[in-house]
């Protein structure tokens, strides 16, 4: 008789979320993030590029759009919104790929 021991890993949701934008340029994009005050944690130039999720629960990660939408099964044009709310630590902005970032007050942020 064989005995298989099994562990059991607790993973909280909130520890593993990343939000992954396709991107025309990713050092452009990364220069436009590093300049709104985020931190660069990973980075495979031209490719790739992760930022710190500092206190919150998201990180930001930015791939090549053409990559994206291929892993994805959509065409790269996209056809869906381009305006993302996340949370009340910023003010608003629009990045180099036309993604309009707005803040909410806490009152109307979803948990």
């Amino acid at each position: 008789m064989t005995t298989t021991s099994i562990e059991c890993v607790t993973l909280d949701v909130a520890d593993a979320i990343v939000l992954l934008l396709g991107v025309a340029d990713i050092g452009a994009s990364k220069r436009f993030y590093t300049g709104q005050g985020l931190t660069v944690s990973k980075n495979i130039p031209g490719t790739y590029a992760e930022f710190a999720a500092g206190e919150g629960p998201v990180k930001l990660a930015l791939y090549k759009r053409r990559a994206l939408a291929k892993d994805a099964g959509v065409a790269p044009e996209g056809t869906g919104s381009h305006r993302l709310t996340i949370g009340p630590s910023a003010s608003d902005f629009t990045d180099p790929d036309g993604f309009a970032w707005e803040t909410v007050p806490p009152s109307d942020v979803l948990y």
